[in-house]
């Protein structure tokens, strides 16, 4: 069973890239993280990426999460919550997935 995500998680994209983790609700929180929903890391900023050369873009933002990133059963105010199987493609160019190095918390499974 994976565990669910909080504010403490690590996410990267394949370049190194740091997914900064900006909670959008202050309610739920696990081991001193919030925890993450559906819909709260769409837009989230990616610091540090090393993809550089002609014609590519480094990774900035990540865009929607990849099916089975979330527990419809599990809810945190009302919306289903993101679990540490997270992953989504980026703006970058090439595109990159972002990916779960820590899920933040190792107490809550789905």
């Amino acid at each position: 069973m994976p565990f669910l995500l909080t504010t403490n998680a690590v996410i990267e994209c394949p370049h190194g890239g740091a997914v900064t983790l900006i909670p959008k609700q202050t309610v739920v929180s696990i081991d001193g993280g919030f925890v993450l929903r559906l819909g709260d890391l769409v837009g989230a900023p990616i610091v540090g990426c090393a993809q550089i050369g002609p014609l590519i873009k480094p990774c900035t933002t990540v865009l929607a999460p990849l099916p089975g990133t979330f527990a419809p059963n599990v809810l945190a105010g009302g919306l289903p919550v993101h679990l540490q199987t997270f992953t989504a493609l980026t703006d970058g160019v090439p595109p990159g997935a972002v990916f779960v190095v820590s899920p933040g918390q190792v107490l809550v499974q789905a």
